[in-house]
């Protein structure tokens, strides 16, 4: 995608510069633009400009995070509109030997195994774009719904979605849609934030998706996450030969295709098969998770860092408002979660170079959050009016959908196939990035 862009050339990336430490997370400059025009889908350039942010942090925050959170006062190239890079994974279990081949910037070590962090126990990289895209309709206000959707889905790529499932027939892959690291369209996952839809059964051979206010993530979600064991995962759904599908964005009764999202309509009725599926036939086609719960990190620790041009300053509104977006964030997240987990901000005030939670003590039902507080709740804050547009692609970026929430029945690909690294398509003339094409990840939690 970007090697189409007119980038300036850097010759070597700079380490960005500490400006500022905040309630919820730390200001950095981007003194050379090496971030700002970092290609982000191509290994090597990737780890140089990953590089530049973490070596930049570290200078002056202590090693103690698993996941980095970037968020910035520029735009990614569209039609991306944020991004997930795995830099480290040892699980087992979660079907990412399928997906490593098909990343550009991740090695392909057998079953998926790498870790290019050795010095550092980041396993994941979050690139979440223009920081005003998470904001609400209303003055001060965050869009619940957006950041459910976008942050839930970027942090959930770090287990999600890759997995096949065996029903006695051989290795099947009906579950996923876009890019193979989404579900499918037409896969009941209740309502995640790595797609799929909550999909009723009307009982006549037909099936009807409601739209979300909220995302949360599905049994099986929280089972590839290592926050429920097997015996608690209910069995779910796909439908298989679509036909009749029911949505204003498609008048003729075409169906989306598996790589698809969200719809225009209010709700999507479909003629189908349905197929149901266990986490049987999960661990069947890629084994058991391992580490399993009770012994998998259930607190993530979390870094979250603003990153401005050279010759930007913010004002105390905008800091305080980005402020806001970190705090509604971790809250939706520990909620989305269920209360199985939570993330732990590292770069709260207090918090950089404590000990956190280690996982495995608190089982399903403790809500719990350690030194993070309790668990979010799903209440609205701000305006959540804001919704995300299906569009199908490939690993880099979808094809933006149109501003109204229609679904991308298309299946236009986005700019580069195989190529790493995760984004979100956004709106033409700026505003919120809504969904495209989002893409790899993994999970390790590497013990200090």
């Amino acid at each position: 995608m970007l090697g189409v862009l007119a980038i300036p050339s850097i010759a070597a990336a700079a380490p960005i510069e500490f400006v500022e430490q905040r309630d919820s997370y730390m200001i950095f400059r981007d003194v050379d633009q090496s971030v700002e025009y970092a290609d982000w889908f191509n290994r090597d350039p990737f780890l140089a400009g990953y590089d530049a942010v973490e070596s930049g942090f570290l200078a002056v925050h202590p090693d103690d995070s698993q996941f980095m959170v970037m968020f910035t006062t520029w735009e990614l190239p569209p039609p991306v509109g944020a991004l997930y890079q795995s830099v480290a994974n040892d699980v087992h279990g979660i079907g990412y030997e399928h997906i490593a081949p098909e990343d550009a910037v991740i090695p392909d070590e057998g079953m998926g195994y790498f870790d290019d962090t050795p010095n550092s126990q980041v396993q994941g990289f979050l690139h979440m774009n223009h920081w005003t895209n998470y904001l609400g309709g209303d003055p001060g206000g965050v869009s619940d719904n957006y950041i459910s959707l976008v942050f839930g889905q970027e942090l959930g790529h770090a287990w999600l979605a890759f997995v096949y499932f065996d029903q006695g027939q051989g290795l099947d892959n009906a579950m996923l849609g876009r890019s193979n690291a989404h579900w499918s369209f037409y896969m009941n996952t209740g309502g995640s934030p790595v797609q799929g839809h909550e999909w009723i059964d009307n009982g006549d051979g037909t099936f009807t998706a409601v739209k979300q206010a909220i995302y949360e993530y599905s049994d099986l979600d929280l089972y590839l996450m290592g926050l429920l064991p097997p015996d608690q995962v209910e069995p779910w759904f796909v439908l298989d030969n679509p036909t009749n599908c029911i949505d204003s964005a498609a008048k003729d009764g075409s169906c989306a295709p598996l790589d698809a999202f969200l719809f225009q309509a209010d709700s999507y009725t479909v003629t189908a098969d349905r197929r149901d599926i266990t986490i049987e036939d999960v661990i069947a086609a890629e084994g058991e998770r391992i580490p399993a719960w009770p012994d998998a990190p259930d607190a993530f620790d979390v870094s979250f860092v603003l990153v401005t041009r050279a010759d930007e300053v913010l004002d105390e509104g905008q800091k305080a408002l980005m402020d806001a977006i970190i705090g509604r964030s971790i809250e939706i997240f520990d909620a989305q979660t269920r209360g199985y987990a939570h993330v732990v901000n590292r770069t709260a005030p207090g918090q950089g170079g404590d000990s956190s939670g280690s996982g495995g003590d608190d089982g399903p039902g403790d809500t719990t959050a350690d030194d993070s507080g309790e668990a979010g709740t799903l209440g609205t804050a701000g305006d959540a009016s804001a919704s995300a547009t299906g569009a199908s692609g490939t690993a880099t970026a979808g094809t933006a959908g149109s501003a109204d929430g229609s679904s991308d029945s298309s299946g236009d690909a986005g700019a580069d196939d195989g190529a790493g690294g995760c984004g979100c398509a956004s709106t033409p003339g700026g505003g919120a990035p809504w969904l495209g094409a989002l893409v790899v990840a993994a999970a390790r939690r590497r013990r200090r």
